[in-house]
């Protein structure tokens, strides 16, 4: 569970990999932030460590219905950004799956919590080409990658 604190923290931190990825394609940009939300909030609900309001599951509802389906960096690449979604959706099922499990299931799981993050540089792929691709998919795993520095496979599951 993250502190508030922490969250707008990673707030910031996922602002500034936003904009590196859509680069001045302010649809990719609306996309990635309309995404990152729905993708917080699934996760909140599921976990049930931070509380979601009736106004943020209304506010999903209409990302998912209307605002992403008409959003144009969404229309223009539909085909590869939907395929996205299902994969992270199902990397994230796995993980919640096997968060549960022995200490190779939990570590699994915890790697592929964090899956939908390739979104962020399929957009910059999108939308600049392969080198702002590798450029951004590193700092997004040197930003939220699964293992930073106050990781501790003892605490894995708690």
């Amino acid at each position: 569970m993250s502190t508030e604190q922490e969250r707008e923290e990673d707030a910031v931190k996922s602002d500034e990999l936003i904009k590196l990825a859509s680069g001045k394609n302010k649809e990719a940009d609306k996309y990635l932030r309309m995404i990152g939300y729905v993708w917080r909030v699934m996760d909140d609900i599921y976990d049930g460590d931070y509380p979601v309001t009736r106004g943020d599951v209304l506010k999903v509802i209409e990302y998912l219905f209307i605002d992403i389906p008409s959003n144009r960096f969404f229309i223009h690449h539909r085909d590869k950004l939907s395929s996205q979604h299902i994969t992270a959706y199902n990397a994230w099922t796995a993980a919640n799956r096997w968060s549960e499990g022995n200490l190779e299931q939990k570590v699994f799981s915890h790697v592929w919590r964090g899956d939908y993050q390739a979104v962020v540089g399929l957009v910059a792929l999108l939308t600049q080409g392969i080198d702002q691709m590798k450029l951004v998919d590193q700092k997004v795993k040197e930003t939220f990658g699964p293992i930073g520095e106050d990781f501790d496979i003892n605490k894995l599951g708690e």
